[in-house]
């Protein structure tokens, strides 16, 4: 059922590199550093034969209108006939799309996701009828039944998050009408992705060297976190800053047809707010919301002191954006990506033998395209597509944050495979918030095996630097960006004007509420907010960064620095089962049995004990390396 409402809604949105391998390895392994996709589907002829199927199926929806409620086997046959369907239609969209992600600039796969969307509005106006039929079923008709018959009580957790939300249900006519509107109103959130990926067109800068690079993510990562000339750095971020500067109004349109489209959304089902809509599917507090940014706005003491160590410890006048991932001391280094695999396979060996078999057939290749290539998406991610594996993309550019990416995103792939194991299909998918604890997790582990096997006090430095900026990106960061969304939110909501440099302006704003006034910021900064695409392809997203880094990290403290062995083996085995869980439960629920409570401050107010500590500890490294 509610996969059902998923795909369907899924389904209606839609430089050069160096490898560092040999010829040899290559030959052997061919998928070495690249997906294998025909572990999804042989060729696109077997793609366009399901999608056929699927189109065949379409019609068959209507065959149980009216007769939902009629018995108990009626209702199973649905919802195994529901889940065929949505599996299809799910591996259908995955491979379209990871296809155009590594190859953007393929017009063939515009044209299959297209079809897939065709497809997907014909499934919307068959499917209208569900959700308002199953609200004419008496829920303690559904309960009956599910203690008649086990395999329809698999599904209790969806009918009781369905009947939850009862009120907000939308009626049948009404969702014909959006399923006719659905192309049109997907349109904004499409052309964003054009525009920032496929139309991007990066800024040349001439470096002081003489050397001429293109502005990519990655050859800008290189050159904040490498080129000791300040202006390299500075001219680099400006480059990248005014891409997005250039098309303001452009992206500003964008982003207000998609608010406008889940603002109107959110009201069509009763919500009060879009925040509230997205919080209820999955029964969050909205004050988790609130007192996430509550705690991380007004606590940043540490977070302001740490730029100011970082601007003495690298003798500057003045402070750039840029100047954030420039190392403090001596000790460049690039990770191979064979080395970074190492590490992060170290890193995880405590997780135990089923967690490591998993991890080990992932890095085996074919699971994870590595490198950065034209017409490539930008990022990082893993999509698991379910009956065959996640996939994994990386722009691999050998630095130190790179290493962590990897560690993330592995933490996502590993959570998928143990939820597919566990769970049935209805239940193999989790909430972003989930997501992102597995994900930020597995970074803590990195970090700590760093820590630990580090001999040199550069390196210690870098490290802490490493682990304050963890707190800073994913904890202050999203946070702020959190705000920023919540505001803008608010301002469609009450119908108050916006444009270009109303966005712009309130961007602007809230940094300087997090970050305060040592930054130098250029004339096209306030205009870069386009860069998080969260903000476009999400509805209130980022915030789970900040949250799940929270619990992570106190999930990592109880394992980590529990003070017996049993203890963290008892708070370990706790937090497998939470990825084992999958989507049985709500997220708060799941975290809390796993040992964390999101109803209180306490996880957000920890995190910032943790960056005192941590600041204090680096002032510390700082003044005795005689760098302050």
């Amino acid at each position: 059922m509610r996969r059902l409402l998923i795909i369907t809604l899924m389904l209606i949105c839609v430089s050069s590199f160096a490898q560092k391998s040999t010829k040899q390895e290559v030959k052997e392994n061919p998928y070495k550093y690249t997906w294998n996709l025909t572990d999804v589907y042989p060729n696109w002829d077997a793609w366009q034969k399901d999608l056929e199927y699927v189109n065949s199926q379409i019609p068959k929806y209507l065959e149980f209108k009216g007769r939902l409620g009629e018995s108990v086997q009626t209702m199973l046959d649905f919802q195994k006939f529901s889940e065929e369907v949505s599996k299809i239609s799910s591996k259908l969209y995955i491979y379209a799309s990871l296809s155009q992600d590594v190859d953007g600039k393929n017009p063939i796969y515009i044209t299959k996701l297209q079809q897939l969307q065709t497809v997907g509005i014909e499934m919307s106006r068959n499917t209208a009828w569900i959700q308002p039929e199953l609200a004419t079923i008496p829920k303690e008709k559904i309960e009956g039944w599910m203690k008649e018959n086990k395999d329809l009580a698999i599904y209790n957790h969806d009918f009781e998050s369905f009947y939850r939300t009862l009120e907000h249900i939308i009626d049948e006519q009404t969702q014909k009408i959006i399923s006719y509107y659905s192309r049109a109103l997907g349109a904004a959130s499409n052309a964003y992705g054009s525009l920032s990926t496929a139309d991007m067109e990066y800024h040349n800068v001439t470096l002081s060297t003489g050397e001429e690079i293109v502005t990519s993510p990655a050859n800008a990562s290189k050159v904040y976190s490498g080129n000791p000339n300040q202006n390299d750095r500075k001219i680099t971020a400006n480059a990248r800053e005014a891409v997005y500067a250039k098309n303001k109004n452009t992206y500003a349109d964008l982003w207000m047809g998609v608010a406008q489209n889940r603002w109107a959304s959110s009201q069509l089902q009763g919500y009060e707010s879009g925040l509230d809509a997205v919080l209820q599917s999955n029964n969050i507090p909205k004050d988790v919301y609130m007192n996430l940014i509550d705690v991380a706005s007004n606590n940043t003491a540490s977070l302001l002191k740490y730029r100011e160590l970082r601007k003495k410890a690298l003798g500057l006048e003045k402070y750039y954006f840029s100047d954030e991932s420039f190392e403090l001391v001596d000790f460049m280094k690039n990770y191979s990506w064979e080395e970074a695999v190492d590490m992060v396979q170290k890193c995880l060996k405590p997780m135990g033998d089923e967690y490591n078999t998993l991890l080990n057939t992932a890095i085996q290749g074919g699971w994870i395209d590595v490198y950065e290539k034209p017409g490539k998406r930008t990022g990082a991610y893993s999509w698991s597509i379910y009956g065959v594996h996640p996939y994994i993309l990386m722009n691999w550019d050998e630095s130190r944050d790179n290493v962590y990416t990897l560690a993330h995103e592995l933490g996502h792939s590993m959570h998928s495979m143990l939820s597919s194991k566990y769970q049935p299909y209805t239940y193999s998918s989790y909430a972003s918030m989930v997501a992102e604890t597995a994900s930020t997790f597995n970074e803590n582990m990195l970090l700590d095996y760093m820590i630990k096997n580090s001999t040199d006090p550069n390196e210690k430095i870098a490290l802490l630097v490493q682990a304050i900026d963890n707190i800073s990106g994913t904890f202050y960061r999203q946070s702020q960006f959190a705000e920023f969304e919540y505001k803008m939110y608010t301002m469609i909501e009450k119908d108050e004007p916006m444009n270009a440099d109303i966005i712009a302006n309130l961007y602007l704003e809230i940094d300087k509420k997090y970050n305060g006034d040592i930054f130098d910021r250029s004339e096209d900064f306030a205009y870069s907010w386009p860069r998080v695409h969260h903000f476009f392809g999400y509805f209130y997203y980022v915030y789970n960064y900040a949250v799940s880094f929270s619990a992570s990290s106190s999930l990592f403290n109880q394992i980590a620095l529990a003070e017996t062995p049993e203890a963290s083996k008892a708070a370990q085995e706790k937090y497998l089962t939470l990825l084992k869980s999958g989507g049985s439960d709500y997220p708060v629920e799941l975290l809390k049995k796993a040992g964390v409570d999101l109803n209180t401050k306490e996880p957000f107010l920890a995190v910032i004990k943790r960056m005192d500590q941590l600041v204090n500890q680096l002032e510390v490294a700082l003044k005795e390396a005689g760098k302050i």
